[in-house]
């Protein structure tokens, strides 16, 4: 493998909080890919703005020369096993019911 590009934009994962008793909303990032700190960075009014504008390469908070781009944390996976246990139940409530296990 390689060696990491040093000037390369990281990703940070974000979550949207609003301000308690005021109408300003916040994008957190919890780590800091740079510092390891937690950030904040205004995302506008909770009324009129668009959060998602603010999202993308934005500069760090610790380090203005440095940037990171602002993500949503990926969604987990849907589990796919219901339809499987389903017809694992269907299959065993038929089998109860043949005439040879009598």
């Amino acid at each position: 493998m390689g060696k990491r590009d040093r000037n390369a934009v990281r990703t940070a994962y974000v979550t949207l909080r609003d301000l308690p008793g005021t109408r300003v909303m916040f994008w957190v990032v919890d780590e800091c890919p740079y510092c390891g700190e937690r950030h904040f960075h205004p995302a506008g009014n909770l009324r009129t703005a668009d959060p998602s504008e603010k999202l993308g390469e934005q500069p760090a908070a610790c380090d203005p020369t440095r940037t990171y781009e602002l993500l949503l944390p990926p969604r987990p996976k849907k589990k796919t096993g219901k339809p499987e246990r389903r017809k694992e139940r269907r299959l065993g409530k038929l089998d109860d019911l043949d005439d040879e296990k009598w």
